[in-house]
């Protein structure tokens, strides 16, 4: 079988993932790894790595295991009703987001959230939090609602700051002044990735690529021995990160890396 690995971009974690990938995928399929615009005509499979190459295959002819695409962005793409395609989310899954919270913050209920529009995540944290107790705040971020107005507000009832994948809201230009308003209420932010943990954030949960190969090699197996994918799934494998400096500059004593993976496996 003849599997080609698109590449939204050169080098960092998307190169990773392709160096990975080769590692683990049987030697009995031939896999190249090429970048965006290269053609994949002779192709059985292809693996779409990063929203570029997920949108340069939305009609593909050929099926596509998209991989390393946020699970909103991946819902915006217009598809053929002929398309055969599966993804690997790069998002994690809203329980194991709670259940790290849970984890580190073992007395906190109150958790707050800002977005710019409705999701299919926000709407999932919504009722993952009822069921487990605890109480979600949402601020909405808009014309009417500045961000800084209404992330002051969303922090006056929140114990925590959980990050949504929402580019209108936590971007290059915002992440900063985010991070010191919540660092100056002493409220302290889930991120999102190792990025969010190194600039501010008290901790995350994420896969890294070998993770995420991995399961994407599971995926061309099982397509290679019943011409199917997968359906749609989040990564199963996954990391926990720690700012022990903020942590200690919040005055919060919580447990190492490890101990949280093991206790999110334990509560997801």
């Amino acid at each position: 079988m003849r599997v080609m690995v698109v590449l939204s971009e050169s080098g960092g974690a998307y190169q990773e993932f392709g160096s990975a990938l080769q590692s683990k995928v049987s030697t009995q399929h031939s896999l190249h790894v090429v970048p965006v615009g290269d053609s994949v005509q002779h192709a059985d499979l292809v693996i779409a790595v990063g929203m570029k190459a997920a949108n340069a295959f939305a009609s593909s002819a050929v099926p596509v295991l998209n991989v390393f695409v946020p699970r909103a962005g991946f819902e915006t793409l217009q598809r053929a009703p002929s398309h055969v395609y599966s993804v690997i989310y790069m998002d994690q899954p809203m329980g194991r987001q709670l259940a790290l919270i849970s984890a580190v913050l073992p007395e906190v209920t109150d958790i707050g959230v800002l977005y710019s529009a409705r999701s299919a995540e926000l709407e999932s944290l919504g009722k993952l939090s009822s069921a487990r107790r605890f109480t979600l705040h949402e601020q909405l971020v808009d014309q009417k609602h500045p961000l800084a107005k209404a992330l002051s507000d969303l922090l006056v009832e929140s114990e925590v700051l959980f990050v949504l994948p929402d580019p209108a809201v936590y971007s290059s230009d915002t992440i900063r002044n985010i991070l010191l308003e919540t660092y100056r209420k002493k409220v302290p932010m889930i991120g999102l990735s190792p990025s969010y943990v190194r600039a501010g954030a008290l901790c995350a949960v994420y896969s890294t690529p070998q993770q995420i190969a991995q399961q994407a090699a599971e995926a061309i197996g099982q397509f290679a021995d019943s011409g199917k994918l997968s359906a749609s799934e989040y990564p199963r494998e996954f990391e926990v990160l720690v700012n022990t400096q903020v942590a200690r500059s919040l005055g919060l004593v919580i447990k190492d890396a490890e101990q949280l993976r093991e206790e999110i496996r334990r509560k997801q």
